[in-house]
């Protein structure tokens, strides 16, 4: 019996993460352009980096622009550009994608950010609070698929693109869904060599709500 108690315990942890921080989020995003645009740029700066560093990288961005030195790629300096050049329209596109559940049609416009592909995108979906959810290298390691599963060439058509996105998505809720991948995922980082100081499932989740409002 005591097992079972405990296990019913951590389940109930566990929802309580994606509960509290990720729909904090989605209201937070949701609210207006200007707030959606810094929920994209902490995607950006999650790429081939931290979660842990991503406070910093923000900070420094907001001190200092496009000339900030978190941009170690062009592409993440490219991306942010464009995202805060057309975040009016993203949002609105977006915010509508969210009203009528159509996680395909957010995604797809969100690739439209260089730097954002499928999984990406699904992330800053994800934190809009869509059910979908961010198969990152740690996600796909534990899915035993390669780092490049969800890769879309540069030349394919809308229609085949949009395809793999559908699939994409489904994929994400057949395997657990948003709740399952967003507090498991925080769960499995919690403590790594790129994450020490971030040493609990919930410390991890709770930090995404910091980085985003930072």
């Amino acid at each position: 019996k005591s097992w079972r108690f405990n296990a019913f315990i951590q389940i109930n942890w566990r929802c309580k993460m994606y509960n509290r921080d990720c729909k904090k989020i989605a209201k937070f995003a949701m609210k207006n352009p200007d707030n959606f645009f810094w929920l994209i740029v902490f995607v950006l700066c999650t790429i081939q980096a931290s979660l842990q560093s991503t406070v910093p990288q923000i900070q420094d961005i907001k001190k200092n622009g496009r000339r900030a030195k978190f941009f170690n790629w062009e592409m993440k300096r490219i991306g942010y550009d464009y995202a805060y050049d057309n975040r009016h329209n993203l949002f609105l596109t977006v915010k509508a994608c969210v009203k009528a559940n159509d996680a395909v049609g957010a995604i797809d416009a969100l690739t439209s950010v260089n730097g954002l592909g499928i999984v990406k995108a699904a992330f800053v979906v994800q934190m809009c609070g869509l059910d979908v959810a961010c198969l990152d290298s740690h996600n796909l390691t534990r899915l035993g698929l390669s780092q490049s599963h969800f890769k879309l060439s540069k030349t394919v058509s809308h229609a085949t693109k949009r395809k793999k996105i559908a699939e994409y998505v489904e994929y994400t809720r057949d395997t657990g869904g948003a709740e399952y991948w967003w507090n498991t995922w925080c769960e499995y980082v919690a403590g790594n060599r790129a994450n020490r100081s971030l040493n609990t499932g919930d410390a991890v989740s709770k930090y995404h709500v910091t980085a985003v409002m930072a």
